[in-house]
Protein backbone atom coordinates (compact mmCIF):
# COMPACT_ATOMS: atom_id res chain seq x y z
CA UNK A 1 0.00 0.00 0.00
CA UNK A 2 1.40 3.47 -0.87
CA UNK A 3 2.61 5.74 1.91
CA UNK A 4 -0.24 7.80 3.42
CA UNK A 5 1.67 11.07 3.01
CA UNK A 6 1.68 12.84 -0.40
CA UNK A 7 4.37 11.68 -2.81
CA UNK A 8 6.07 13.74 -5.50
CA UNK A 9 6.41 12.54 -9.08
CA UNK A 10 7.76 14.43 -12.09
CA UNK A 11 5.82 14.84 -15.32
CA UNK A 12 7.93 15.87 -18.31
CA UNK A 13 6.63 18.13 -21.07
CA UNK A 14 8.65 20.13 -23.61
CA UNK A 15 11.84 19.66 -21.61
CA UNK A 16 10.28 20.87 -18.34
CA UNK A 17 9.85 18.57 -15.35
CA UNK A 18 6.68 19.51 -13.47
CA UNK A 19 6.41 18.18 -9.89
CA UNK A 20 3.04 16.68 -9.02
CA UNK A 21 2.02 15.99 -5.43
CA UNK A 22 0.08 12.69 -5.34
CA UNK A 23 -2.17 11.97 -2.38
CA UNK A 24 -3.90 8.61 -1.96
CA UNK A 25 -7.46 8.74 -0.63
CA UNK A 26 -10.49 6.52 -0.26
CA UNK A 27 -12.05 7.42 -3.61
CA UNK A 28 -13.07 5.82 -6.89
CA UNK A 29 -11.29 7.91 -9.50
CA UNK A 30 -8.01 9.75 -9.98
CA UNK A 31 -8.32 13.54 -10.28
CA UNK A 32 -5.75 16.15 -11.29
CA UNK A 33 -5.80 19.81 -10.23
CA UNK A 34 -3.66 22.65 -11.57
CA UNK A 35 -3.64 25.56 -9.13
CA UNK A 36 -3.26 29.31 -9.83
CA UNK A 37 0.32 29.33 -8.51
CA UNK A 38 1.26 26.69 -11.10
CA UNK A 39 1.44 23.79 -8.66
CA UNK A 40 -0.14 20.47 -9.60
CA UNK A 41 -1.78 17.96 -7.27
CA UNK A 42 -3.45 14.62 -7.84
CA UNK A 43 -5.85 12.57 -5.72
CA UNK A 44 -5.62 8.84 -6.41
CA UNK A 45 -7.62 5.85 -5.12
CA UNK A 46 -5.96 4.00 -2.24
CA UNK A 47 -4.31 0.86 -3.55
CA UNK A 48 -3.46 2.27 -6.96
CA UNK A 49 0.26 2.05 -7.70
CA UNK A 50 2.37 5.16 -8.03
CA UNK A 51 3.63 3.95 -11.42
CA UNK A 52 0.05 3.67 -12.65
CA UNK A 53 -0.68 7.20 -11.43
CA UNK A 54 2.41 8.52 -13.20
CA UNK A 55 1.33 6.81 -16.42
CA UNK A 56 -2.03 8.56 -16.20
CA UNK A 57 -0.37 11.90 -15.44
CA UNK A 58 1.87 11.53 -18.47
CA UNK A 59 -1.20 10.96 -20.64
CA UNK A 60 -2.57 14.28 -19.35
CA UNK A 61 0.71 16.19 -19.62
CA UNK A 62 -0.52 18.40 -22.50
CA UNK A 63 -3.61 19.39 -20.52
CA UNK A 64 -1.46 20.08 -17.44
CA UNK A 65 0.86 22.29 -19.49
CA UNK A 66 -2.09 24.13 -21.02
CA UNK A 67 -3.61 24.86 -17.61
CA UNK A 68 -0.30 26.09 -16.21
CA UNK A 69 0.14 28.43 -19.19
CA UNK A 70 -3.37 29.75 -18.59
CA UNK A 71 -2.57 30.66 -15.00
CA UNK A 72 0.82 32.12 -15.95
CA UNK A 73 -1.02 34.60 -18.17
CA UNK A 74 -3.44 35.44 -15.35
CA UNK A 75 -0.84 36.89 -13.04
CA UNK A 76 -0.44 40.41 -11.63
CA UNK A 77 2.18 42.95 -12.61
CA UNK A 78 5.67 41.49 -12.08
CA UNK A 79 7.81 44.65 -12.04
CA UNK A 80 8.92 46.14 -8.72
CA UNK A 81 8.60 49.92 -8.63
CA UNK A 82 11.26 52.16 -7.05
CA UNK A 83 8.93 55.12 -6.32
CA UNK A 84 11.33 57.78 -7.57
CA UNK A 85 10.47 60.94 -9.55
CA UNK A 86 10.03 60.34 -13.28
CA UNK A 87 9.00 56.73 -12.87
CA UNK A 88 5.81 55.71 -14.69
CA UNK A 89 2.82 54.16 -12.95
CA UNK A 90 -0.35 52.72 -14.47
CA UNK A 91 -3.93 53.67 -13.71
CA UNK A 92 -6.89 52.35 -15.71
CA UNK A 93 -4.55 51.31 -18.51
CA UNK A 94 -2.71 54.63 -18.93
CA UNK A 95 0.81 55.58 -17.96
CA UNK A 96 1.41 58.49 -15.57
CA UNK A 97 4.74 59.94 -14.48
CA UNK A 98 5.53 60.39 -10.81
CA UNK A 99 6.22 63.83 -9.40
CA UNK A 100 7.14 64.25 -5.74
CA UNK A 101 6.74 67.48 -3.75
CA UNK A 102 7.66 68.33 -0.18
CA UNK A 103 4.61 69.14 1.92
CA UNK A 104 3.54 69.19 5.55
CA UNK A 105 0.71 66.78 4.75
CA UNK A 106 0.73 63.58 2.74
CA UNK A 107 -1.67 63.28 -0.20
CA UNK A 108 -1.72 62.08 -3.81
CA UNK A 109 -3.42 63.73 -6.77
CA UNK A 110 -3.73 62.73 -10.41
CA UNK A 111 -3.23 65.84 -12.53
CA UNK A 112 -2.98 65.58 -16.30
CA UNK A 113 -0.47 62.84 -17.07
CA UNK A 114 1.20 62.98 -13.66
CA UNK A 115 0.84 61.42 -10.25
CA UNK A 116 1.56 64.29 -7.87
CA UNK A 117 2.69 62.99 -4.47
CA UNK A 118 2.95 65.57 -1.68
CA UNK A 119 4.85 64.27 1.31
CA UNK A 120 7.09 65.53 4.16
CA UNK A 121 9.96 63.21 3.12
CA UNK A 122 10.18 63.47 -0.69
CA UNK A 123 13.53 61.67 -0.95
CA UNK A 124 12.40 58.51 0.87
CA UNK A 125 10.79 55.92 -1.46
CA UNK A 126 9.01 53.96 1.28
CA UNK A 127 6.62 56.74 2.39
CA UNK A 128 5.97 57.54 -1.27
CA UNK A 129 5.10 53.90 -1.90
CA UNK A 130 2.78 53.87 1.12
CA UNK A 131 0.98 56.99 -0.11
CA UNK A 132 0.62 55.60 -3.64
CA UNK A 133 -0.67 52.25 -2.43
CA UNK A 134 -3.23 54.00 -0.23
CA UNK A 135 -4.40 56.04 -3.22
CA UNK A 136 -4.71 52.92 -5.38
CA UNK A 137 -6.59 51.06 -2.64
CA UNK A 138 -9.16 53.83 -2.19
CA UNK A 139 -9.76 54.23 -5.92
CA UNK A 140 -9.84 50.48 -6.51
CA UNK A 141 -12.59 49.98 -3.93
CA UNK A 142 -14.75 52.70 -5.52
CA UNK A 143 -14.20 51.59 -9.11
CA UNK A 144 -14.49 47.85 -8.47
CA UNK A 145 -17.80 48.22 -6.62
CA UNK A 146 -19.22 50.23 -9.48
CA UNK A 147 -17.95 47.78 -12.12
CA UNK A 148 -19.19 44.79 -10.11
CA UNK A 149 -22.65 46.31 -9.94
CA UNK A 150 -22.66 46.95 -13.69
CA UNK A 151 -21.28 43.49 -14.55
CA UNK A 152 -23.75 41.71 -12.27
CA UNK A 153 -26.61 43.57 -13.94
CA UNK A 154 -25.35 42.88 -17.46
CA UNK A 155 -24.39 39.22 -16.96
CA UNK A 156 -27.95 38.12 -17.74
CA UNK A 157 -27.27 34.34 -17.84
CA UNK A 158 -26.06 34.47 -14.24
CA UNK A 159 -29.14 36.27 -12.88
CA UNK A 160 -27.27 37.85 -10.01
CA UNK A 161 -28.79 40.36 -7.66
CA UNK A 162 -26.87 43.33 -6.32
CA UNK A 163 -25.77 41.63 -3.12
CA UNK A 164 -22.55 39.99 -4.38
CA UNK A 165 -19.92 40.55 -1.71
CA UNK A 166 -16.62 42.16 -2.69
CA UNK A 167 -13.24 42.43 -1.00
CA UNK A 168 -10.30 44.42 -2.38
CA UNK A 169 -6.77 43.68 -1.23
CA UNK A 170 -3.21 43.20 -2.55
CA UNK A 171 -2.67 39.73 -3.99
CA UNK A 172 0.69 38.36 -5.06
CA UNK A 173 -0.33 35.70 -7.56
CA UNK A 174 -3.85 36.38 -8.80
CA UNK A 175 -6.01 39.11 -10.25
CA UNK A 176 -9.07 37.77 -8.53
CA UNK A 177 -10.66 34.86 -6.72
CA UNK A 178 -13.99 33.80 -5.32
CA UNK A 179 -15.04 31.63 -2.42
CA UNK A 180 -17.81 29.05 -2.32
CA UNK A 181 -19.43 31.30 0.28
CA UNK A 182 -19.95 33.93 -2.43
CA UNK A 183 -17.13 36.38 -1.70
CA UNK A 184 -15.27 37.85 -4.69
CA UNK A 185 -11.78 39.15 -3.96
CA UNK A 186 -10.04 41.47 -6.43
CA UNK A 187 -6.39 42.45 -6.48
CA UNK A 188 -5.84 46.15 -5.76
CA UNK A 189 -3.39 46.29 -8.69
CA UNK A 190 -6.20 45.45 -11.08
CA UNK A 191 -7.16 49.13 -10.95
CA UNK A 192 -4.05 49.75 -13.04
CA UNK A 193 -5.66 47.89 -15.95
CA UNK A 194 -8.19 49.23 -18.51
CA UNK A 195 -11.84 49.10 -17.51
CA UNK A 196 -12.69 46.40 -20.05
CA UNK A 197 -9.97 44.19 -18.52
CA UNK A 198 -11.32 44.87 -15.03
CA UNK A 199 -14.76 43.83 -16.24
CA UNK A 200 -13.31 40.63 -17.70
CA UNK A 201 -11.81 39.62 -14.35
CA UNK A 202 -15.03 40.47 -12.52
CA UNK A 203 -17.21 38.45 -14.92
CA UNK A 204 -14.70 35.60 -14.76
CA UNK A 205 -15.10 35.49 -10.99
CA UNK A 206 -18.87 35.91 -11.19
CA UNK A 207 -18.99 32.81 -13.38
CA UNK A 208 -16.92 30.98 -10.78
CA UNK A 209 -19.69 31.62 -8.27
CA UNK A 210 -21.76 29.28 -10.45
CA UNK A 211 -19.04 26.89 -11.69
CA UNK A 212 -15.92 26.56 -9.54
CA UNK A 213 -13.54 25.00 -12.10
CA UNK A 214 -12.31 25.73 -15.62
CA UNK A 215 -14.39 23.05 -17.26
CA UNK A 216 -15.94 23.47 -20.74
CA UNK A 217 -19.20 24.39 -18.97
CA UNK A 218 -17.42 27.28 -17.25
CA UNK A 219 -16.10 28.71 -20.51
CA UNK A 220 -19.50 28.29 -22.18
CA UNK A 221 -21.01 30.37 -19.39
CA UNK A 222 -18.22 32.95 -19.65
CA UNK A 223 -18.83 33.20 -23.39
CA UNK A 224 -22.55 33.74 -22.85
CA UNK A 225 -21.90 36.53 -20.35
CA UNK A 226 -19.00 38.13 -22.23
CA UNK A 227 -18.65 37.00 -25.87
CA UNK A 228 -15.36 38.89 -26.35
CA UNK A 229 -13.70 37.62 -23.15
CA UNK A 230 -10.73 36.16 -25.05
CA UNK A 231 -9.83 39.55 -26.57
CA UNK A 232 -10.11 41.18 -23.15
CA UNK A 233 -7.93 38.47 -21.63
CA UNK A 234 -5.30 38.98 -24.34
CA UNK A 235 -5.35 42.72 -23.66
CA UNK A 236 -4.84 42.07 -19.95
CA UNK A 237 -1.90 39.81 -20.73
CA UNK A 238 -0.34 42.44 -23.02
CA UNK A 239 -0.68 45.08 -20.28
CA UNK A 240 1.14 42.84 -17.82
CA UNK A 241 4.17 42.85 -20.11
CA UNK A 242 4.45 46.67 -20.11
Amino acid sequence: MPDSSPQIVLVEHAGEHVPVSVDFKDRQRLSISVHPDGSVTALAPTGRSLDDVLTHLNRRRFWIAKQRRYFEAYQPLPVEKRYVPGETHLYLGRQYRLRVHQSDKTFVRLIGRFFEVHIPTPKQPRPIATAMKGWYQAHAETIFRDRLRRCAQNATPLRFGLDVRLRVKPMERRWGSCSKAGMITLNTDLVKMPLHCIDYVIVHELCHLRIHDHSPAFFRMLGQCMPDWQQRKERLESMVMR
